[in-house]
């Protein structure tokens, strides 16, 4: 033994029994003993220690003797059971088991790298604390965020202020996030917009949560986009709620919206209470005094059923208590049915037949030869039938009828059946504007160039792969 190596073994003997405890050290260049501040402090240079489970390299360590404080600095990397870390300075209060972790901060775990500018770690309950920035990266996607807290052992996260959420299909941002990966769990709070290419669809709402199953729910003014394609055409369908439920499984999904909800396509638009929407029967159902508008109809009841055929309209049926306007194309007077029960068929989105059953009265509005006004026929009858072509009457059956024509008179424009509901202030109109995010999109570069170490330890995991 040299006497310089004696030296240091002097210096490491000589501390308090308390510390021999906690620090083991592996190597090191050289050791001082030194005083800042009043307080012993033993100096390490290019060192590596063990401090309970816990390993430590670094250019630079600084013992606190008398606090149970350990400062590091340069090239630092720290090893345990269960992460690996890089940073470029780091206050470590070993009684705590808590870290202060500074400058390019990466942190590993499992599949989950995290990086940020300052973290404070606790490595007794796995909790890190990112309060200047947090970039989150596994192999679904990035997720980024001015603040955030990870969870290790529950494998959770929650992050503050402009957070943003991408994979290879999706994107999301809101002002809060609360994510738990094992469960593939995620609530997002404040401004939430959601954007998925797979579906081709987007939804916002001031408050999302979604999970592995497919379900997404949204709060607070709800607002569902999704375009719909076929071999030759495409359709846009909005719909807005205060509360949209959403289900998306393998072979079909459905939506499912309460409160004011408000739907618009090229096909039809609508108001209600409550919605639900099948993708496989491809049917709308509506409830809660709901109305529906097809091109110059107005339809109402106390459930109104709107059945597609890919971007066409097929079917809408009311029951009961159902009631249809049609306002005419030349004479713009109002045509009225109603009924215990309406179907009313398409073809090629022109309505082609109207059923009425039981109970149906029908006023329908006449014209001459020059397509002016002339008179009306109002009828009665247990059941009704109406063919159209292009939109306009050509034939009507019914029944046992007890019906009158009545001859064109000031006002007959103004006559109606009882339950006559004609709103076309009401009728949705298309949106002229689409909902898009608030921030810029997610940098694909780190925040940070890459410690040495962790680009070494990369590195090393790809060679190991390769053997």
């Amino acid at each position: 033994m040299t006497k310089s190596y004696l030296f240091i073994l002097f210096l490491i003997y000589s501390l308090p029994s308390s510390a021999q405890d906690i620090v083991e050290l592996i190597r090191f260049n050289s050791a001082t003993l030194t005083q800042i501040d009043g307080q012993r402090v033993q100096k390490l240079l290019n060192t590596k220690m063990v401090m309970k489970n816990i390993t430590l390299t670094c250019d630079s360590a600084f013992r606190y003797l008398d606090l149970e404080e350990m400062r590091a600095y340069g090239n630092i990397q720290i090893d345990t059971e269960t992460e690996n870390i890089w940073a470029d300075t780091l206050i470590y209060y070993t009684n705590q088991d808590i870290s202060l972790l500074r400058g390019r901060v990466v942190i590993k775990q499992d599949s989950t790298t995290l990086f940020g500018d300052k973290v404070d770690y606790n490595f007794e309950t796995k909790v890190a604390n990112f309060t200047s920035g947090i970039r989150l990266e596994d192999s679904k996607g990035v997720l980024i965020a001015k603040s955030g807290v990870y969870y290790q052992k529950q494998d959770s996260a929650v992050f503050r202020y402009n957070v943003q959420l991408a994979d290879s299909s999706q994107y999301a941002e809101g002002d809060s996030l609360f994510l738990n990966r094992e469960r593939e769990y995620v609530q997002i709070y404040s401004n939430v917009f959601i954007s998925d290419s797979t579906n081709n669809a987007l939804l916002t709402g001031e408050y999302i949560e979604a999970d592995s199953t497919g379900r997404r729910y949204v709060k607070q003014r709800g607002y569902l986009m999704k375009v719909e394609t076929d071999s030759s055409t495409s359709d846009t369908t909005h719909i807005y709620a205060n509360e949209l439920l959403l289900i998306d499984r393998d072979s079909s999904s459905t939506v499912q919206g309460f409160g004011n909800v408000n739907v618009w396509t090229h096909k039809f638009s609508s108001l209600s209470d409550s919605l639900f929407y099948d993708s496989q029967a491809e049917v709308f159902t509506l409830r809660g005094s709901p109305k529906s508008w097809n091109k110059n109809i107005q339809l109402t009841g106390t459930e109104i059923m709107v059945e597609l055929d890919s971007t066409k309209i097929k079917k809408l049926s009311s029951y009961p208590s159902a009631f249809s306007v049609q306002q005419d194309s030349s004479t713009l007077r109002l045509h009225q049915l109603k009924g215990d029960s309406l179907f009313a068929y398409f073809k090629e989105n022109e309505i082609s037949r109207i059923e009425l059953f039981p109970n149906s009265e029908i006023l329908y509005h006449t014209k001459n030869e020059d397509n002016e006004p002339d008179g009306a026929m109002e009828n009665s009858s247990p059941n009704t039938i109406l063919f159209f072509e292009n939109g306009e009457l050509t034939l009507a059956k019914m029944g046992q009828n007890q019906g009158l024509f009545l001859p064109e008179y000031t006002d007959l424009d103004k006559r109606t059946l009882d339950g006559f509901s004609w709103n076309p202030e009401l009728r949705p109109q298309k949106p002229t504007s689409t909902a898009s995010p608030r921030f810029t999109a997610i940098p694909q570069n780190r925040p940070f160039t890459l410690p040495k170490k962790y680009v070494l330890f990369l590195k090393n995991n790809i060679k190991e792969h390769m053997e």
